[in-house]
């Protein structure tokens, strides 16, 4: 049964696998698991999925830090900082605040994709002859075995 919006999302705070509620989405603190260890449910449904869930980072941690920033900026000064200072503590605040979105990030948008389009449990088999790099969208796929004509692999001997 699809789970509804709402329990979709809560799933995504709590960095619970979107399909059974259970099962953790990181075993560390950047460190996604490959699937779900109570469903068996792929968090990496395709090469390049979490490119939306970095948009959506940047865009909840630049809301965060202007809601803090602008404010600040019709406030009387009333620290003796010197003005590279100020800026270099924002750069920080900027910086934690980032890396402190990255996790509801990349769980939310897991959550919210699979409340959208579930996709099957089973992990994606691949073909020997396929190549998958892990940060670049990048497939290389031969069409045959042979090798072409005129050409020999260098590593044989």
């Amino acid at each position: 049964m699809k789970a509804g919006f709402r329990q979709s999302i809560s799933r995504g705070i709590r960095f619970r696998c979107p399909k059974c509620g259970d099962g953790r989405v990181f075993s560390s603190f950047f460190k996604m698991r490959d699937e779900c260890a109570v469903c068996g449910l792929s968090f990496y449904p395709e090469s390049g999925y979490y490119a939306g869930a970095m948009y959506l980072d940047y865009g909840l941690s630049a809301a965060i830090f202007l809601a803090i920033f602008v404010p600040t900026l019709f406030m009387p000064d009333l620290t003796h900082l010197s003005y590279m200072t100020k800026n270099l503590l924002w750069i920080a605040f900027g910086t934690v605040v980032c890396l402190g979105m990255a996790r509801p990030s990349y769980s939310l948008w897991l959550a919210v994709d699979y409340w959208i389009a579930p996709w099957n449990s089973e992990p994606v088999k691949k073909n020997d002859d396929t190549l998958e790099l892990p940060l670049v969208s990048l497939v290389i796929r031969t069409d045959s075995d042979e090798p072409h004509q005129g050409t020999r692999n260098r590593w044989e001997n």
